[in-house]
């Protein structure tokens, strides 16, 4: 996790497979970020890049990569 991240309550982080969470990077609260997921059996290390701001109640699914300074709006779903 890198420095000034600010993640909202109730958020859920599944990191068996690693979460890297860059610098400057605000997530919202209620957002779920998965790295393994049991229903399709899809898995990898998620990534959020320095700066992205993730909206409330947003989904980031296995694998995904966001890059810097992303803007994903609220209730979205990241699929990479």
């Amino acid at each position: 996790m890198g420095r000034n991240v600010d993640i909202g309550c109730f958020t859920y982080m599944n990191a068996k497979h690693g979460i890297v969470i860059e610098d400057d990077v605000q997530i919202g609260s209620h957002c779920s970020i998965y790295t393994d997921n049991s229903e399709n059996k899809t898995h990898g290390p998620v990534l959020i890049g320095k700066g992205s701001l993730i909206g409330s109640f947003c989904l980031i699914l296995p694998g995904s990569r966001i890059p810097p300074g992303t803007k994903l709006r609220a209730y979205s779903i990241w699929k990479q």
